[in-house]
């Protein structure tokens, strides 16, 4: 049913598109956002504010618009965030892969030899050309790569979606090196309810982290944020037994922070001081001593932060978390995460060798089932599950590891060959991700052709 009212909510946008541009104007109706945004803009700023979009007729009947138009959250509406929606109400609408290419600005930064800055741009031209947004390359810890299509920059910021998932896994390391609680802990020690389920009574923290606890994943949580996740996610069912099957879903996430929340109220009761959330744990322990404050985050139903696909970062924000992970949580100097223990998230589960603690690893896996997305997707196979099937780049680059997002957002790291890598991709992937209408992203992205160019051709040098 919700996808049903996403298409709604679009059509009837475009039609007041159409009716604002009539009422404005002699011409025919027109469903042409471009000519529409400028009479929106009332200061002339190039966005729109929400009080601006507000007097726009009609908007009323959308209460959460400018919250879906507005994709990465800083509380403004771009042209291009509100083209993307404005105009596919119609008939003749594209999909998003057929979309006029956006073109690319000069590189903010290119550094090396004329030969790698080539590579460099032949990766970046790629991407852009199966809607990619921005793509930063770090080596030994200097960007010397970064390019933005016009409408982006360095100070843009973006929704990394599933990309957040990857902050747990060495937020968990930092946990447990705390002594808040161990790998193979039973999660139902903490989390009460679960302890007469003959199955969610077995699931661990390892569970948890490894995307294998069992529990359903029927769900598009990114369509259930008006509600309190953390509460649903422990009222569904484990389906398999824990540590036999691998789900790549925010329900295992979900379930790991209200666990986390619980260990973290228990240890501030036990110190008589005010509790902290899983959140604030991580920008003590990890974002603020990187110089990564202030971040912004997408919320559920409750006021938390999404646990799973909520953060919303600038490439070179997510590029200096990809530094402190290829570094093996080494600062300045100062070893924030145990380099042993980081090292831990980086190896195989049972239940799919291509994927560690909450990072996708460059190894095939050998389960069935493994590249196909929970039952939301209707057996729909996502590109980063595509990924679970052969390895992140089959045949090189065995330490590569990566943290991936709807839309094709990438994050890759590989610790032997000193690259961080960051990419963008897909303006609009929020909302039609929210929608269900994956048939509008570009997805025909292929990590192993884009390493081809960043990289050249493969050689049997390792």
């Amino acid at each position: 049913m919700q996808p049903i009212i996403q298409r709604l909510s679009i059509a009837l946008l475009a039609a007041l598109v159409a009716s604002r541009a009539h009422a404005q104007s002699n011409d025919p109706p027109r469903r042409d956002p471009d000519s529409v945004f400028p009479r929106l803009d009332a200061n002339g700023d190039g966005s729109l504010s929400a009080d601006e979009l507000r007097k726009f007729p009609g908007t009323q009947r959308l209460p959460d618009l400018f919250d879906r138009l507005d994709r990465d959250g800083d509380g403004k509406v771009t042209r291009a965030e509100f083209r993307a929606i404005a105009g596919m109400g119609g008939k003749n609408a594209k999909p998003e892969a057929d979309a006029p290419k956006a073109k690319l600005s000069a590189p903010a930064v290119a550094k090396g030899s004329a030969e790698e800055i080539a590579r460099y741009a032949a990766a970046s031209e790629y991407s852009a050309q199966h809607a990619g947004l921005c793509l930063l390359v770090m080596k030994d810890g200097e960007i010397v790569f970064e390019q933005h299509v016009e409408g982006s920059n360095p100070d843009k910021a973006y929704q990394i979606a599933s990309g957040t998932k990857s902050f747990w896994g060495p937020v968990a390391v930092a946990a447990i090196e705390d002594g808040l609680f161990t790998l193979d802990e039973p999660v139902a020690e903490t989390i009460t309810e679960w302890q007469a389920d003959p199955r969610k009574s077995k699931i661990t923290v390892r569970h948890l982290l490894s995307f294998s606890s069992g529990l359903e994943a029927p769900r598009r949580l990114w369509a259930e944020k008006k509600k309190d996740l953390y509460a649903l996610v422990l009222g569904l069912p484990a389906v398999a037994e824990p540590g036999t099957t691998f789900a790549y879903s925010e329900v295992h996430l979900y379930a790991f922070g209200e666990f986390f929340k619980r260990k973290l109220e228990a240890k501030a009761q036990a110190a008589g001081t005010a509790p902290e959330r899983p959140w604030d744990y991580l920008n003590r322990k990890i974002l603020t001593p990187i110089g990564l404050t202030d971040l912004k985050w997408a919320r559920d139903g409750s006021g938390d932060r999404a646990m799973g696909d909520g953060a919303v970062l600038t490439a070179r924000q997510w590029a200096k978390y990809g530094e402190l992970v290829r570094l093996g949580g080494l600062w300045e100097d100062k070893q924030l995460l145990p380099k042993e223990s980081l090292a831990g998230c980086f190896v195989s589960s049972s239940s799919n060798p291509a994927y560690g603690f909450t990072f996708w690893l460059n190894k095939p896996s050998d389960k069935p089932g493994s590249g196909v997305a929970d039952g939301a997707g209707s057996e729909r196979a996502r590109s980063s599950d595509q990924v679970s099937d052969k390895g992140i780049v089959p045949g090189r680059l065995p330490d590569l590891v990566m943290a991936a997002g709807a839309g094709q957002q990438r994050l890759w790291i590989d610790p032997v060959e000193k690259l961080v890598i960051v990419r963008f991709a897909n303006a609009d992937m929020p909302r039609l991700v929210m929608a269900g209408d994956y048939s509008r992203l570009n997805l025909d992205f292929k990590d192993e052709e884009f390493f081809a160019r960043l990289l050249g051709p493969a050689t049997n040098e390792r």
